[in-house]
């Protein structure tokens, strides 16, 4: 029995690392597809030197693995500023830049639970843009942040308040000068840091976000 219930979780995993790479390979497909457009104006000006930038997003995922249960559904709007110039040279050549996000919609579908409604954000969102495009600029990011929501989650004596890390890759792409549309995906982790007498959490989940943004300096 014990055998059986190793090799059914085993399966699981597998398929849901299946899932995660089809989505992961979409994306590669998405952003390929964009450097294939054209670039002959530099409408990405702005992404190169300190400039504010604020946005409005909306993003949606799933648990993996054990968790392919919970969905997250998010909007709400970020403000943030690239701090540096263009450091580096070759590919890496790029700028820093801090974000903010803030979720006035936060939205947790726990399956066999029931629709869960909070407010959450992401106080802290490092990015490193790649900024040898002129209209395309892929970006790395790594994110910290909270959920706050109206009910315990995950079920059980865990706790209202959740904290979220995470990680991501994504493109700007600049429409004209001063304005970008973003697409990024994120792999996350939740958990309520023993705030709750249990702490289960959702280890790891898969969300994709996607904002329009105002560059000002």
């Amino acid at each position: 029995m014990h055998l059986e219930a190793g090799l059914n979780a085993c399966y699981r995993i597998f398929v849901n690392l299946m899932r995660a790479s089809r989505l992961v390979i979409l994306f590669l497909l998405i952003l390929c597809a964009a450097s294939a457009l054209a670039q002959s104006d530099d409408d990405a000006a702005a992404i190169r030197r300190e400039h504010w930038v604020a946005g409005v997003l909306v993003s949606g995922g799933t648990g993996l693995i054990d968790r392919t249960n919970v969905q997250f559904t998010r909007a709400g709007f970020r403000v943030g500023r690239v701090l540096t110039g263009e450091l580096g040279k070759g590919l890496v050549r790029g700028t820093f830049e801090l974000d903010a996000e803030v979720m006035p919609l936060d939205y947790v579908l726990w399956g066999g639970y029931r629709d869960v409604y909070g407010v959450g954000g992401n106080p802290i969102v490092m990015k490193w843009n790649f900024t040898r495009g002129r209209k395309l600029i892929p970006y790395f990011m790594t994110q910290s942040g909270i959920l706050h929501t109206r009910v315990k989650i995950p079920p059980g004596n865990t706790s209202t308040v959740n904290f979220t890390t995470g990680a991501g890759v994504g493109f700007n792409y600049f429409l004209k000068p001063g304005r970008s549309m973003n697409f990024d995906v994120r792999a996350t982790h939740l958990s309520n840091a023993s705030l709750g007498d249990h702490n289960p959490g959702v280890n790891a989940s898969l969300q994709f976000s996607i904002g329009y943004n105002w560059w000002k300096q």
